[in-house]
């Protein structure tokens, strides 16, 4: 879930998203996560200041803990249940817990043998436990994975969508798509004892999209009827709420959109008790959130740098979770973090191994045991900035930028962390099949287009990177690719904060930046989750100014398209005059590399959790 995470995902104002209003949230740049970490619905929203997918989702290297404890506990045995490595003794035996009800969330969830605790370390500090305002790396973790679980739905497997969770079953959609009926299940319990029921929700959302909140997370919500205009201070209800009674809930729509089960599936639509929240107040809630999670959190330490995490044991699923306690402890160097892992000091990297320690780790057999391979649902790509303008205005040259990559060289400098990909959407995108023909290396290819784009000498473009890991790597291989075809790059470092702001200014007519390179990491288990954030005219993480006014009828198409087969057809088409547009200099793929300790065992991971 997680990847390095120094930047938090920023918030910005974004545009608006076809048919709604901008939203203060960040992943709001649409449904992914860009650059850095978590992750919105695909649709453009406004993002508070500091938040969006990049920062976000550069985060998300945590996914993993998910399998491992927090949602379905799935940790099967611990070779120790003391913290103490040294005390580490055989990995248990037998067969395990049979775990009667089935449970959301990567598989197996049967098998494992209680008691233990898991010690996680991190780079950063949680920005927040709250579920609609925790973003980076750390909190995405607890809040998907211990003191939260989903929400009405959940995500299920390995890369399966949005299934029941406290909803007792699948909502029943009525009026064109429009209306959905949920059923909350009984004796659901938030950590204080008392039962969830429908009104939690709907509190719940309404905080969420006041604007005093300033969620990064409103514009997941935004086709649901009222929603934009509690987001712009207009009305203090969400109309589109209907509790029927503590166990129904109905949600009426503006316009169908698949893309709510997704949000639905996700934290910042969880319930939240509203008398704890009035009672602890938003802070100090944000430090210490009672939740519903597998785990309950009974310390937090600003000073010590640590948060602890309990079994909870009236969790929704009986039997779950198998161990006793989670620990976290951030502000660790990453260099510090490996040693730890390779020592028995700690259990899991939370920010996984970076890029720059990825290639000694995997050749290194004492450490490469300690690692474990994912797909990452997440690209990284050089955004290509003045698309109106020469010379990049010229999809010809764009094209030719991305014909004159070695990405299998690239791929040497990012081993373990990222594949050779040279088309959008990730090359691991949940039940989708691509069919735009990824592009390739060929520099013969990319000298002519450049020459028939009036530019048979190249010209010279500036490359603005952020000093984060793997990024000035990358940005060195690339500028010696591109001036074998004549285009000389500057390369301009700057911090990862001075990156963004940068980025932010450019849809108001900036002009700052020619290049840059960025990462987006997905938060759905759909291309609408790139697509509605990255290409809509608009949308709230389209930097570059992006506009194919076919990409944005499909992209409509598609959101009010449930059956999943042919809401795939509309978004290959999206995909095929994307990859033709080339608005992006697309590079590669992301790949999970998890740090494991040998006490761990049946470790799972889901990128977008």
């Amino acid at each position: 879930m997680s990847r390095s995470a120094d930047d938090l995902p920023r918030r910005r104002l974004p545009p608006a998203r076809p048919g709604g209003s901008r939203l203060p949230g960040a992943v709001l740049r649409g449904t992914g996560l860009r650059g850095t970490v978590p992750p919105g619905t695909g649709l453009p929203g406004t993002v508070p200041p500091g938040t969006d997918r990049r920062g976000f989702l550069r985060l998300t290297g945590a996914a993993g803990l998910l399998g491992t404890f927090g949602a379905a506990g799935l940790a099967t045995g611990l070779t120790a249940c003391s913290t103490d490595a040294a005390s580490a003794g055989p990995a248990v035996a037998g067969p395990g817990v049979k775990i009667r009800e089935y449970v959301p969330g990567p598989q197996p969830v049967s098998g494992g043998h209680y008691g233990g605790t898991v010690r996680v370390v991190w780079s950063d500090p949680p920005n927040s436990f709250d579920p609609a305002l925790g973003y980076n790396i750390t909190a995405w973790d607890a809040i998907t994975e211990l003191v939260f679980f989903g929400s009405l739905m959940a995500y299920d497997k390995q890369s399966g969508g949005p299934v029941a969770n406290i909803a007792a079953g699948p909502p029943v959609i009525t009026d064109g798509n429009k209306t959905l009926t949920f059923t909350i299940r009984p004796g659901v319990k938030f950590h204080n004892g008392r039962d969830i029921v429908a009104s939690d929700f709907l509190y719940s959302w309404e905080r969420m999209l006041t604007p005093s909140l300033a969620s990064w997370a409103t514009s997941y919500l935004t086709s649901i009827v009222g929603a934009n205009e509690l987001i712009n201070g207009k009305t203090k209800t969400l109309d589109g709420v209907e509790v029927k009674d503590d166990h129904t809930l109905v949600v009426h729509l503006t316009a169908p959109d698949f893309t709510i089960l997704n949000a639905f599936a996700l934290p910042f639509t969880a319930p939240v008790p509203q008398e704890e929240v009035e009672r602890l107040g938003d802070t100090k809630f944000g430090e210490t959130p009672v939740g519903f999670g597998p785990f309950r959190i009974t310390s937090y330490g600003n000073a010590t740098q640590t948060a602890a995490f309990e079994r909870f044991d009236d969790y929704m699923y009986p039997g779950l979770p198998y161990l006793d306690a989670v620990t976290y402890r951030w502000g660790v160097d990453p260099n510090v973090q490996l040693l730890q892992l390779e020592n028995g000091a700690v259990d899991l990297l939370g920010p996984g191994i970076p890029s720059s320690q990825a290639g000694y780790v995997l050749a290194t057999p004492s450490l490469r045991v300690l690692t474990q391979e994912r797909p990452s649902p997440g690209n990284l790509w050089l955004t290509i900035y003045n698309l109106d303008k020469p010379p990049f205005g010229n999809p010809k040259v764009r094209q030719a930028l991305n014909w004159a990559i070695d990405r299998a060289a690239l791929g040497r400098e990012t081993y373990g962390t990222y594949t050779p990909w040279g088309a959008p959407f990730p090359a691991d995108t949940a039940n989708f099949d691509p069919t735009f023909t990824p592009y390739g290396y060929d520099p013969d290819k990319a000298k002519q287009l450049l020459a028939e784009a009036g530019y048979p000498h190249g010209f010279d473009a500036t490359l603005t990177v952020s000093s984060d890991d793997p990024f000035p790597t990358v940005a060195q291989v690339v500028q010696a690719q591109l001036a074998a075809v004549g285009v000389h790059i500057t390369l301009n470092q700057v911090s990862s904060n001075a990156l963004l702001s940068l980025e932010e200014a450019e849809p108001k007519g900036g002009g700052h930046l020619q290049l840059d390179a960025d990462n987006w990491y997905e938060v759905q288990p759909t291309p609408a989750d790139e697509v509605d954030a990255l290409y809509v005219t608009g949308a709230s993480s389209n930097y570059n100014s992006y506009s194919n006014p076919q990409v944005d009828a499909l992209a409509g198409q598609a959101r009010q398209t449930f059956d999943e087969a042919k809401r795939n057809q509309l978004y290959a088409q999206i995909q095929q005059i994307i990859g033709e547009d080339a608005p992006f200099v697309f590079l590669e793929s992301a790949e999970w590399l998890a740090g494991v300790g040998k006490r761990l065992h049946n470790y799972q991971y889901r990128g977008e959790t």
